[in-house]
């Protein structure tokens, strides 16, 4: 419905529909709004900008369209949270002043929304004022906001006349509307049709039905939903809601309904909308014809409406509705209602609107014969939702009339705008209804409320769905409550304000105490040495939930396995593909059998593991088994064994041969993340292991020598790679023996060269024979790729340095750097620029990461991690932007990620403290002058705040807390 920035064009060859609401400044998301374009569909997206036609009266119109400009207003708006059918997302659009005097402008339902709406209106002598939704209509494309009037001082406002009925086929019309918030755009066009049917703008979206639309042979920018139709006499006869891509053709929305509801908006009434949970379509006679339609009907039809060509039809009947339950069926031929013929859309819901909560008596033709039926008209506002509710990001609705009759479906049930937290696992987030959760039922979001504050915290429950397109096929999914990141939040629609009032739901049971569980593990069949069945015992699953983007990370969940390798501290080793960053609630699925918690004891800085820890009390009398580690490193030719799980769940040991050692080779990520880098990596022979995700590779003893794990790649993209355990004793063997790992880093990152590159460099002959003298299978010297900025090396050492030798020991393998773990000062021979210098670099302690992070207006900030840091050569302040949300303040007013903060509104930001006392400065609904520096290029940034939906947020690590992790505060 509205186009995307950096989206990609439209082929040529391609004919769509599209309404015309254009995005701005979104960042990509857990849940895919991109709409493909299939040839000859119809759905919203945004047209092509088209040459003006030629003006028969160029004085004529330049006077009108001079006259409407004081009249039209460019929308900038968001949606905050999903709803109905309406996704987050930053947008601009186009509305028109009908009303000066009350502050009322027109624009489409599309750019109003179904759900929340934060937005402005300039004006066209760019006067900015808040506008709030105060109608959109249930099905029709249009809505209607309102300003304060008093807030325009310097411009006379225009009032543009609705007048519907001057829609005539060959005027010639023009379309006043906002070129993608930028300009206006004044656009020619003439009227070729008045009666097409509704466009359809795909699945899952928005879909006008019931009503006529109005073609014109013409062609609109992106931004212009919601832009007048205007005649040669100054009149609004239509307004613009949706067009064909390359095609000069547009649709406009009939404005009889509209000037109807007006009406009652202007004397601060509920407008009355009926319906019979029947769809519509207008079909020629002599599609009628062979539906059956007698020809006496059809002369007596023609001549009581003469002029027109056609008949209405029902197309769906939804079940359960007013009415199926009266009998109607789909191909029926409406004839007439209470004895008037009806062959038009407005005098349909004329009659539907004016009889809410009475009964209609239909004539309608089922293959030639009449019938007659008695409808109850219902309250379409009945079977239109204005109240969701969430769970952290997840966001359900009552399934909404719109939805219902996309898919003929009952209008019942719970139907989840935004899957998130609470349906994370499900590979489609798209159309799904929630049938029950922890076995309980919830037919409405009542129900809902009433479970979901019944479970208790932390505990796994399932949840039973279904996708709306397919009810027959069930589908459940195991989730776990975490209400320290979730809370429960109900939002009501409130037209007075603008804002959807939310309620959050503050008591539920506390967690469980967890009891001891006796499990058993699956045992391994067939010759295999007992030592290696054993490790069977040793493997468990590891859920990482991360509940905040951070880091460059934008995986809310993930999964996989690990290794237990201290049953008495209960030490388990997994991928850092699993636990990417420190603020993340960690559980372990023992024997497939039962889920007990965890904690992150230790994430490793290069190397590819992270360490966690269980409580073993919560095991009871399990076997389960430490496995044995063996600091053995794997060679070329060594024979090896992996033992892992296969894809149907059961234990697996895979022979296989170790073909080569190397060091891992990963770019790095546009936005920056945490890269495995200084680690050799083992390469196995077997093509059978890599359709696996996770193995130990052991000896015949059972003694564990390596570790085939996932790892992150560039771009968030994946890998697998094998690591020696003995690269990762450093930091395993004090926590084996209860205490922290006191590991020192270099904070520099190599890279392995040919021979041949060095001696080019200035590499001699007498080094490269003591080199090559006993070196492994890898005929390579190291070369520094990166230092760490703000790193006690990064003053010392230079990219391209050769490393020769550390502490007199000559580097001829990545395993040579791990004495930076241990040692508190390195000498380092380098060669630089043909010259051997002697250098004496510190090491650093290990660090933990960032341990404060700001949330506020959407965006994520905090200090700058190591990934960065690695990646930039200045650091022009201590805050850095990580993740920017969609819909949020920080993506409506274009702040970007992967930049560093300097200053809130004037005032230095230094770190993350500083910046946390500028911004909870900062009032509600005022602009923050935020300005960055990324690349040395600076810009400033003005933010509109709007804590209603946005508050600002502090987390702060806590070890007590199981995700040591705490809210600090929360500024509403």
């Amino acid at each position: 419905m509205v186009e995307k920035v950096n989206e990609m064009d439209v082929d040529s060859s391609q004919n769509s529909t599209f309404s015309k609401r254009r995005r701005t400044g979104l960042v990509s998301s857990n849940i895919n709004d991109d709409i493909d374009v299939a040839h000859g569909a119809e759905h919203p997206a945004v047209s092509v900008v088209s040459d003006v036609t030629a003006l028969k009266d160029v004085p004529k119109w330049q006077e009108v369209t001079e006259a409407a400009l004081g009249g039209i207003v460019a929308v900038r708006a968001s949606q905050p949270i999903s709803f109905d059918t309406d996704y987050v997302t930053c947008f601009n659009a186009t509305g028109f002043i009908i009303d000066a005097e009350r502050g009322i402008i027109l624009t489409n339902r599309h750019v109003v929304g179904a759900g929340p709406f934060v937005g402005e209106a300039i004006m066209y002598d760019h006067e900015e004022v808040e506008v709030r939704g105060i109608y959109r209509d249930p099905i029709h494309d249009f809505g209607f906001l309102q300003f304060d009037p008093s807030r325009v001082k310097y411009m006379k406002m225009v009032e543009i006349p609705l007048a519907p009925e001057h829609a005539r086929v060959g005027i010639d019309v023009r379309i006043i509307g906002n070129d993608a918030g930028e300009k206006l755009s004044i656009l020619a066009g003439s009227v070729s049709r008045i009666d097409r049917n509704a466009p359809d703008y795909g699945t899952y979206t928005y879909n006008d039905f019931n009503t006529f639309y109005i073609q014109s042979a013409s062609n609109l920018s992106g931004g212009s939903s919601g832009s007048p139709v205007i005649d040669i006499h100054g009149r609004a006869v239509a307004l613009q809601a949706g067009g064909r891509t390359n095609e000069a053709t547009n649709f406009f929305l009939p404005l009889d309904r509209v000037k109807r509801a007006y009406e009652f908006i202007k004397e601060g009434k509920t407008v009355p909308r009926g319906t019979v949970q029947v769809k519509f379509t207008y079909s020629p006679f002599d599609d009628v014809r062979r539906l059956g339609l007698p020809e006496e009907t059809e002369a007596m039809v023609r001549r009581i409406r003469p002029g027109g060509i056609g008949m209405l039809v029902a197309v769906t009947v939804l079940p359960d509705g007013p009415g199926s339950v009266a009998g109607l069926e789909e191909g029926d031929v409406l004839v007439s209602i209470n004895g008037e013929v009806v062959t038009h859309f407005v005098t349909l819901e004329g009659m539907l609107d004016d009889n809410v909560g009475s009964e209609l008596k239909l004539v309608v033709n089922r293959g030639g014969t009449d019938i007659e039926v008695d409808v109850l008209v219902e309250d379409m506002h009945e079977v239109t939702p204005s109240q969701m509710v969430t769970y952290g990001d997840t966001v359900v609705n009552n399934l909404s009339y719109q939805l219902a009759n996309s898919f003929n479906r009952p209008v019942c049930g719970v139907y989840a705008a935004n899957a998130g937290t609470l349906l994370a696992p499900v590979f489609d987030h798209v159309g799904i209804l929630v049938e029950s959760i922890d076995s309980k039922p919830v037919n409405n979001i009542e129900e809902f409320v009433e479970v979901m504050k019944a479970i208790p915290d932390r505990l796994y429950v399932n949840v039973v769905f279904y996708y709306i397109h397919d009810k027959s096929a069930k589908h459940t999914v195991l989730t776990q409550i975490l209400r320290q990141w979730n809370s429960l939040k109900i939002y009501t629609r409130n037209d007075k304000t603008g804002l959807w009032d939310c309620k959050k739901i503050p008591d539920y049971p506390k967690p469980r105490e967890i009891a001891p569980t006796d499990v058993r593990f699956p045992t391994m069949e067939g010759d295999v040495p007992p030592g290696v069945a054993a490790l069977v015992r040793s493997i468990v699953r590891v859920r990482c939930y991360m509940p905040v983007t951070t880091e460059g990370n934008y995986d809310s969940e993930w999964s996989s396995y690990g290794v237990v390798v201290d049953t008495d501290r209960g030490l388990v080793i997994v991928s850092r593909r699993t636990v990417q960053v420190s603020l993340c609630e960690l559980s372990l699925m023992v024997a497939d059998s039962v889920f007990i918690p965890a904690k992150l004891l230790f994430l490793h800085p290069t190397h590819n593991i992270a360490i966690i820890q269980y409580d073993p009390k919560h095991l009871g009398t399990t076997e389960i088994y430490a496995a044995p580690l063996s600091e053995k490193p794997l060679k070329q030719g060594d024979e090896t064994r992996m033992v892992t799980q296969s894809r149907f769940g059961g234990p697996v040991c895979v022979k296989t041969v170790v073909s080569g050692v190397a060091p891992v080779a990963i770019r790095e990520s546009a936005e920056p993340r945490w890269r495995c880098i200084n680690t050799e990596v083992i390469h196995l022979e077997s093509q059978s292991v890599k359709s696996h995700g996770f193995g130990l590779l052991s000896d015949e003893n059972g003694s564990v020598q390596g570790l085939y794990m996932s790892c992150m790649k560039e771009e968030n993209k994946d890998m697998k790679i094998a690591i020696n355990i003995c690269d990762i004793m450093p930091a395993v063997a004090p926590l084996r023996k209860g205490l922290s790992p006191t590991l020192r880093c270099l904070n520099i990152e190599v890279e392995a060269r040919p021979f041949i590159i060095a001696r080019v460099a200035g590499l001699s002959d007498k080094r490269l024979q003591e080199l090559q003298q006993g070196m492994s299978s890898t005929a390579l010297v190291f070369r520094v790729k990166k230092v760490e900025n703000l790193s006690t090396a990064y003053n010392v050492l230079k990219e391209l340095d050769y490393i020769i030798s550390i502490n007199g020991k000559l580097m001829r393998e990545l395993s040579d750097l791990n004495i930076q773990y241990t040692e508190q000062s390195l000498e380092i021979v380098v060669l630089r620029d043909k010259q051997e210098l002697t250098m004496h670099v510190d090491t650093m302690d290990y660090d933990r990461g960032v341990n404060k992070i700001v949330l506020w207006s959407g965006a994520t900030f905090q200090a700058p991690h190591k990934a960065v840091l690695q990646q930039t050569r200045t650091v022009p302040s201590g805050v850095y932007c990580t993740s920017v949300a969609n819909g949020s303040p920080a993506s409506q007013y274009s702040l970007e990620t992967c930049n560093w903060i300097t200053h809130v509104n004037g005032e230095k930001i230094s770190d993350i403290d500083s910046f946390e006392r500028a911004v909870r400065a900062c009032a509600d609904g005022t602009y923050v002058r935020i300005k960055t520096d990324v690349f040395e290029i600076r810009k400033v940034y003005s933010v509109k705040t709007c804590y209603h939906y946005w508050p600002t947020q502090t987390l702060v690590r806590d070890d007590s807390e199981l995700s040591g992790w705490r809210h600090a505060d929360t500024h509403a």
